[in-house]
């Protein structure tokens, strides 16, 4: 219906049915997505560097280095975050991996799993 017709003046295609909570469907657009993962990679040399430099404050005043502080570990998981939202962002619609057809064409003797010598029991027992 309705999709069809404007996907045919939009030049795209629709989403597939029950794919509206896929993040390429939101609406935001696909520039965000790149910022972010832009973004992400920025913010993670940024934590690298202040990694580094904290280890070497620590070597500096001749402390053990037990973990890092709670400043870094906040901005790895932010980088996390917002490098997966991203990617996810970027990808494209999932299509369907067709197996039915070759499945379908398999018999019990093809899903033997190999001859019945092989074994892993090769440790003398004591």
């Amino acid at each position: 219906g309705q999709c069809v017709s404007r996907a045919r003046q939009e030049r795209q295609l629709c989403p597939p049915p029950g794919s509206a909570l896929l993040p390429s469907h939101m609406g935001v657009g696909r520039r965000f997505y790149k910022l972010a993962v832009a973004a992400s990679v920025l913010l993670l040399a940024h934590v690298t560097v202040c990694a580094i430099q904290h280890r070497e404050y620590l070597k500096a005043m001749q402390q053990p280095f037990t973990y890092p502080p709670v400043e870094i570990v906040l901005q790895c998981a932010l980088v996390l975050v917002l490098g997966a939202w991203g990617v996810l962002g970027l990808q494209a619609n999932f299509v369907p991996i067709r197996t039915t057809t070759h499945l379908a064409k398999q018999t019990v003797d093809s899903l033997d799993g190999g001859p019945e010598w092989v074994h892993f029991n090769t440790r003398p027992l004591r």
